[in-house]
């Protein structure tokens, strides 16, 4: 059951990122590079774990779930930094037009990266397996991605200049975030008690999460850019606004 949802999922998420490079290429990845990279990376990792995964479950070796695991323990926290990235990338095109903006960009980078920190250096313990420890810490940083990804949310709402991309950009990431956060809590109940019917669960919001993702980031690209609507110009005002 859990070999055939994969499966599935592989059969639906691949064809979406070629989709979404296809689309950023047209233009968008000239103004959303850091974006075009972490949708790079996500289809090469894509290619390379996906014949991984099927084959050890589909010939019962299990020398293909431990090929798949050294690539995914090294996959992941590369990923995660390019999400992290892509994030702040967002931050900053939301905050163009704020006048504390270097102190708003500093102290999320800041923030994020000593948070980054701290709960790894809380989770790390080289005597344990690296799953099990990476998980948790895996859990913390989609968190505080989610947070972040929730305060560029309410920036983007609370802004004048409303941008339809920018704003499901951000959404889209924050169900990614959310449904990795709530499936690494449901992986962290499983594994200890050994069960099948959690570690379903898990998978389940993972792929669901995941392809809602990868569906409203491919409808995003789809759309036409928002107009740059210039500020109004206010009557007797001693300088002219920003273009």
């Amino acid at each position: 059951m859990r070999f055939a949802l994969n499966v599935c999922a592989y059969l639906v998420g691949i064809p979406l990122e070629v989709l979404i490079l296809a689309a950023f290429l047209r233009g968008p990845y000239r103004r959303y590079p850091a974006l075009f990279v972490y949708m790079s990376a996500v289809f090469v990792v894509s290619l390379v774990e996906t014949p991984l995964s099927i084959m050890g479950p589909l010939y019962l070796n299990s020398a293909w779930h431990s090929l798949w695991l050294k690539f995914y323990y090294i996959d992941e926290p590369v990923l995660m930094g390019l999400v992290f990235v892509a994030v702040f990338s967002l931050i900053y095109q939301a905050t163009e037009e704020v006048r504390s903006r270097r102190l708003v960009r500093a102290s999320v980078v800041c923030g994020a990266t000593l948070v980054a920190a701290i709960t790894f250096w809380i989770h790390y313990n080289p005597t344990v397996a690296t799953g099990v420890w990476m998980a948790p810490w895996t859990s913390d940083l989609y968190f505080c991605a989610a947070i972040l990804d929730l305060g560029l949310w309410i920036m983007l709402i609370g802004s004048r200049a409303k941008d339809p991309r920018l704003l499901m950009f951000s959404g889209a990431l924050g169900i990614l975030f959310a449904g990795s956060a709530i499936a690494e809590s449901i992986y962290n109940l499983a594994t200890p008690r050994h069960s099948t019917a959690l570690t379903f669960a898990g998978g389940l919001v993972t792929i669901l999460s995941n392809l809602t993702f990868l569906y409203v980031w491919w409808q995003a690209l789809r759309t036409r850019e928002a107009p740059v609507r210039p500020l109004p110009h206010v009557c007797g005002s001693a300088s002219e606004p920003r273009p």
